[in-house]
């Protein structure tokens, strides 16, 4: 049956006055006929939106086609539609409504894929199942794609899913509904398949969601189909088995592999070998050389460099300060897990010292699907509050994105302060976030009023995407300006008040009383690169973002320090102010002198060289299989050599 819902007294083209289920039981002939319509309809009909999406997909990415979109007629492809089919059969026997449902796939298969477009066009990465966390943020939507579009996405949707409702009032007068008084046996049936097919169906889309379970029948017959993942690239992942697929390769899964030699003696060992090399390394240096010393980590929103992007040119610097400080203090670049976002992901890797290039690629939001699932979690919060500190986190936004408030407190975090709570709510001009200058008022404030040391962990938000129309005096832009107009210019603006902003922060540290290490980097570039007409030719430049250290009572020497992951600032911190390392500083140390900085896939060499991970050097194979232990257990271990490598455990 195409539709079950009750067919409104109309008269018939007999004008009779009454309609065709009024005299009686449909013919059993018929009602065969009015199945198997329905049942080919909805094949046809999940086969089109599995193309719709992947098509959509295929539109755009990073500003250019994919290099191999999936073929309708693939085996690969053909099992993502049958999952489709299986979903579409779970809404049909759900609403008892054909058509109604095949609208409800639709537009979720729209939304789906205008969302992918989107997210690849900004980040050059697809749409997560992790993702999701965003529904209950519609402002943080609004922000990175503009309530034009967004609200035109919406106006599409309803009025897609009123066509549908429209044809479904339509086919009833072909295809009647069963009526329970007129054929209870034929109604008895109708429900017992419903039902029958909701729970087959439903057991089906549970197994599908585990997808990367051991033994996973649904990700067997995709490798047997010919699926072929790659996890250093999520974009292949989608772009060679559709998008369905690429879903699925992301529902939940481990963190990470255990290695081989995983095992409590084997951490034992390692905590020995450790313990005793930052025992030698710490030789010399002051226990107290942290202490009375105020930590202050700024995560600076979309901090970068484009005057290093070849193609076009600025008609003034945005970063003079900057620019002028890095040249006489440690400091140098960054290299980002993306571009245009993953800024909570970067705020991990410094707070924790973990890497997501060592996680499987499931794990993509490690604050959602890692740290939020633990009652505590080892980081350098934690480490530093046992030597004395108190630690605040500010970040002048709504305390529910990323899961922050929870995973603030599971890191160890005393206090969170957030756009509510803030002593000052400046904003510049048009900007509707909180500008730099007032997140620096609230880091004094919290050093002002703390009896304690105080470690500060500030993430920034004044220049988050949106740009355009924030400033009436965007510094000008010349060159290749394609797909830049109107957003990199105020861009630059923006940088330049948040270059200013962090030079009166400074200068007004430099003055205080109370002794203050800064550890400052940029997230990620903003996401309107990914859209421009030079982005692939930049897209390794793009990935870097400038970071220094500086304290106001001990001038640090210049060194210009190797591309590096910011898993190595803090370590880096502790080493500049002579202070002792905890063993798995020390492991992060050498880690740093053979491979300073690493993405899923690909290592970083000091001298700028990137290889692979089959071309690594004897030694960095070794020091990275150490860590690889070492997070491991912290994350998803048992936490053996916590006590020893990172921090004693609570009592």
């Amino acid at each position: 049956m195409l539709d079950t819902t009750p067919l409104e007294s109309r008269p018939d083209s007999g004008s009779t006055g009454v309609t065709p289920s009024a005299r009686g039981p449909v013919s059993a002939r018929r009602r065969l006929v009015s199945v198997a319509a329905a049942v080919l309809f909805t094949v046809v009909w999940a086969v089109v939106c599995t193309a719709a999406i992947d098509r959509l997909q295929a539109a755009n990415d990073a500003g250019r086609p994919l290099e191999h979109p999936i073929a309708v007629t693939s085996v690969v492809f053909a099992l993502s539609a049958l999952l489709v089919w299986v979903a579409l059969l779970s809404l049909v026997a759900l609403t008892g409504r054909v058509l109604l449902s095949a609208g409800i796939l639709v537009v979720a298969c729209l939304a789906l894929g205008f969302a992918d477009l989107q997210k690849l066009q900004m980040r050059s990465e697809p749409v997560y199942p992790s993702d999701l966390q965003f529904l209950a943020q519609p402002s943080f939507l609004v922000d990175m794609v503009g309530a034009g579009a967004v609200v035109l996405v919406i106006v599409g949707l309803v009025v897609c899913l009123g066509l549908f409702l429209l044809a479904g009032r339509l086919v009833r007068r072909v295809f009647p509904r069963i009526r329970r008084s007129a054929e209870p046996r034929a109604w008895a049936v109708w429900t017992g398949a419903r039902v029958a097919v909701f729970v087959v169906a439903a057991l089906l889309l549970v197994h599908a969601a585990n997808f990367n379970d051991p033994g996973n029948k649904v990700k067997q017959a995709y490798a047997a189909a010919g699926a072929q993942w790659v996890s250093w690239n999520q974009r292949v992942n989608y772009e060679r088995n559709g998008f369905v697929a690429g879903l699925l390769y992301n529902t939940r899964g481990p963190t990470m592999r255990p290695p081989a030699d995983y095992s409590q003696e084997t951490m034992a060992a390692l905590a020995t070998k450790w313990s005793a090399v930052a025992e030698q390394i710490n030789r010399g240096r002051s226990p107290g050389a942290l202490d009375e010393v105020n930590v202050v980590v700024v995560l600076s929103e979309s901090f970068s460099d484009p005057t290093r992007v070849s193609g076009i040119e600025l008609a003034e610097d945005p970063l003079p300060f900057t620019r002028r400080l890095m040249s006489r203090t440690e400091s140098g670049e960054m290299l980002s897990q993306l571009i245009g976002g993953g800024t909570a992901n970067m705020e991990f890797e410094t707070l924790t010292g973990f890497s997501l290039a060592e996680f499987l690629p499931q794990l993509n939001t490690p604050y959602s699907q890692l740290v939020g699932q633990s009652p505590t979690f080892p980081s350098v919060v934690g480490y530093l509050r046992r030597m004395g500190h108190d630690a605040v986190a500010i970040h002048p936004a709504k305390p529910a994105m990323y899961n922050r408030e929870e995973v603030y407190s599971t890191l160890g975090f005393s206090r969170f302060v957030y756009d509510e709570t803030m002593q000052s709510r400046q904003q510049i001009e048009r900007n509707n976030y909180f500008s730099d200058d007032a997140a620096f008022t609230e880091v004094e404030h919290q050093i002002a009023e703390a009896e304690d040391p105080l470690f500060v962990n500030l993430v920034t938000m004044q220049n988050h995407y949106p740009m355009e129309g924030k400033y009436a005096d965007p510094i000008g832009v010349a060159g290749e300006t394609r797909g830049l107009v109107g957003e990199l210019d105020q861009y630059a603006r923006g940088l330049r008040y948040s270059d200013t902003a962090m030079r009166d922060f400074l200068r007004r540290l430099e003055s205080s009383p109370e002794k203050t290490a800064v550890v400052f980097y940029g997230d990620h570039a903003p996401p309107f690169w990914p859209r421009s007409a030079i982005y692939q030719r930049n897209e390794q430049t793009l990935r870097k973002t400038p970071f220094f250290l500086w304290t106001n009572f001990d001038r640090l020497p210049h060194r210009d320090l190797p591309v590096t992951s910011p898993t190595h600032f803090m370590p880096l911190l502790f080493d500049a102010l002579d202070a002792p390392l905890p063993p798995y500083y020390a492991l992060l140390q050498h880690l740093h002198q053979e491979v300073p900085a690493m993405s899923t896939g690909e290592y970083h060499y000091p001298d700028g060289e990137i290889v692979g991970p089959q071309e690594l050097t004897d030694e960095a194979r070794s020091i990275l299989h150490d860590y690889r232990l070492v997070q491991y257990d912290l994350t998803t271990g048992k936490r053996y050599s916590q006590a020893t490598m990172f921090y004693p455990e609570d009592d």
